[in-house]
């Protein structure tokens, strides 16, 4: 998970969720949206490098509509391409627990996202 400001333009890692049924989860994210005064919820969308959908696209658009059913907040699916091979080059190949390297890819993510609205507005 990440966390960002669209007014400074960064991301950071924020933790992982992991270990959760979808009740756990749906209650945690709604505390971290209160905590951190969060407006909006970006998902990776996995798109194979090509740009078509696999199994795991299907399974993070499902996690999107759960997430949009209970949350009082925007859910927004963004490409995630790459994010883990980012993850996975900024740690210079460290060997590092996968909760770790999601978390760093989940930072990528959300910097992709917030440079693209940047750009958008301009």
């Amino acid at each position: 998970m990440a966390i960002g400001d669209s007014e400074t333009n960064l991301a950071l890692p924020h933790g992982v969720l992991a270990d959760m049924n979808d009740d756990e989860l749906v209650n945690r994210l709604k505390e971290i949206i209160i905590e951190e005064e969060i407006d909006i919820i970006i998902v990776g969308e996995p798109v194979t490098l090509a740009g078509y959908a696999s199994e795991q696209t299907q399974k993070s658009r499902e996690f999107a509509q759960l997430l949009e059913k209970y949350l009082t907040v925007p859910v927004k699916l963004f490409d995630e391409r790459l994010t883990s091979r980012r993850a996975d080059a900024a740690t210079l190949g460290a060997t590092m627990p996968t909760r770790n390297r999601d978390e760093l890819a989940a930072m990528f993510l959300l910097q992709d996202y917030l440079d693209k609205q940047k750009s958008n507005n301009f």
